[in-house]
């Protein structure tokens, strides 16, 4: 007989296991949630009529690819791991759908004559179906419930980005980054965490194209009121014609400019006393800031219009040193309608879109399912997207509704560490069934969350 290793697993492991479990019994959680939101319910009003009366509801279908995004899947294939889940479809109420299932629900997102009139050559950004109009409505669903339910400032700061994602697909076109994939859009408001708008875009397609649109609909999702916006964006953004259409709005922005030749003369020529230092990096970088006189020249602009704001950024390396271009010292420059906040503060502000939609971008590419696309069909992928957000955005007001503090600012990884992997057990008894958890689970975790959830104002007809 063969002597174990010392560092071996010192246990047999069998089959035979009949009982109904599940390691999910802290999604109730987000079942909960998600219904109350009252986004399964919009699914059946705005989503196209399913063609067949069997299997699962428009509403049962959404909430099946919110739980599996939200789980930890990453792919269609991953709906048959959480099939055989049989605790999960006591707490759902409903078996998920299988792979094929729902490889077909989402591929009738994709209308094939909306790209009729794709060119040869060039970008393209397609028309949205009839079934992404109606997911976009869910968004907006979630946005609200967020707002009925959480106490939140009357001021958003609207966060414009794109963000690549590569792709091996034969319909995957090249990026700027030389790579095939695709370019999302995506606008955050900043003070919630919550994504408003997305855009699914090939990979060729600038992220310039089609902006103030997207930033209008972001706007668009909020609840009716007297908000205060501003917008934040990288060069993305710097055109005349968009910033007149904000500061028309009466909305504060703070875009990127472009280092343009007229441009950059005015700022290398400014005298060492306009600069104010702003900060020194940990690696010795000097950041520097200066108001810079210039005002471009703009044929469509109005006599009476009022110039925009420009602050130089000067970054200046320690003496002996040089960035990895070989310059010592780099310039970068904002433009700004706000007349009133001090350079540096607003250069500060400017920046901080850095902690909020970049960090949106992080979760949904590495923590959720916006890495990898399902389908070499646009619709489906654009579909695919919408629902990674919605299902970002029912987390974030899961954890600012139902849990802890600590947990405020989990990302989806940590959730389902924390929150969702909870071992439960079906028990049916005298008629009726249950999921028995470990106590401390229920007591800490389960019980307070679900009391929350109930006792949140939700909005009319959620």
């Amino acid at each position: 007989m063969r002597k174990p290793l010392a560092n071996a697993l010192d246990i047999d492991l069998r089959g035979g296991l009949t009982d109904q479990v599940t390691p999910h019994a802290g999604a109730a959680l987000l079942i909960d949630c998600i219904r109350r939101s009252g986004v399964p319910a919009a699914a059946e009003r705005h989503l196209p009529p399913k063609r067949s009366p069997k299997g699962l509801d428009q509403g049962r279908m959404t909430e099946a690819f919110l739980l599996l995004s939200a789980l930890g899947g990453e792919c269609l294939d991953d709906f048959e791991h959480l099939r055989r889940d049989q605790g999960l479809a006591a707490l759902t109420g409903y078996q998920l759908p299988a792979a094929a299932t729902a490889r077909q629900w989402l591929d009738r997102f994709h209308e094939p004559e909306l790209l009729a009139g794709r060119p040869t050559q060039g970008s393209f950004i397609p028309m949205e179906s009839d079934g992404l109009a109606g997911l976009r409505t869910l968004l907006t669903t979630a946005v609200r419930a967020y707002v009925a339910t959480v106490p939140t400032e009357r001021s958003v700061t609207l966060d414009v980005d794109a963000h690549l994602v590569e792709s091996s697909k034969a319909t995957a076109l090249p990026t700027y980054e030389g790579f095939r994939g695709y370019q999302p859009a995506l606008v955050s408001w900043a003070e919630t965490g919550l994504v408003l708008a997305d855009e699914f875009r090939d990979g060729n397609v600038p992220a310039s194209v089609g902006l103030g649109d997207l930033v209008d609909e972001a706007y668009a999702a909020l609840p009716s009121g007297d908000w205060r916006v501003s917008v934040r964006s990288d060069s993305a953004a710097y055109e005349g014609q968009l910033l007149d259409h904000w500061a028309g709005r009466g909305w504060r922005f703070a875009v990127s400019a472009d280092m343009t030749p007229q441009l950059r003369a005015e700022v290398t020529t400014l005298p060492p006393a306009a600069w104010h230092e702003l900060a020194v990096e940990a690696d010795g970088v000097v950041r520097e800031w200066a108001e810079v006189p210039y005002v471009p020249t703009q044929r469509y602009e109005r006599r009476d219009s009022e110039p925009y704001r420009y602050l130089a950024i000067r970054l200046r390396q320690p003496q002996g040193l040089l960035f990895g271009d070989g310059a010592g010292v780099k310039h970068f420059a904002v433009v700004t309608n706000d007349w009133t906040t001090a350079g540096g503060a607003l250069i500060t502000w400017h920046r901080g879109k850095a902690g909020t939609i970049e960090q949106v971008h992080r979760t949904l590419k590495d923590e959720l399912g916006a890495g990898v696309y399902p389908s070499a069909r646009f619709g489906a992928n654009a579909a695919w997207l919408r629902l990674q957000v919605l299902t970002h955005d029912l987390l974030e007001l899961l954890k600012a509704v139902a849990l802890d503090a600590e947990l405020r600012n989990a990302r989806p990884k940590r959730l389902r560490f924390r929150v969702f992997t909870q071992f439960g057990r079906v028990v049916h008894h005298a008629r009726t069934s249950c999921i028995r958890v470990v106590g401390r689970v229920l007591a800490e975790l389960l019980r307070p969350g679900l009391r929350r959830l109930a006792l949140a104002t939700w909005p009319p007809g959620a």
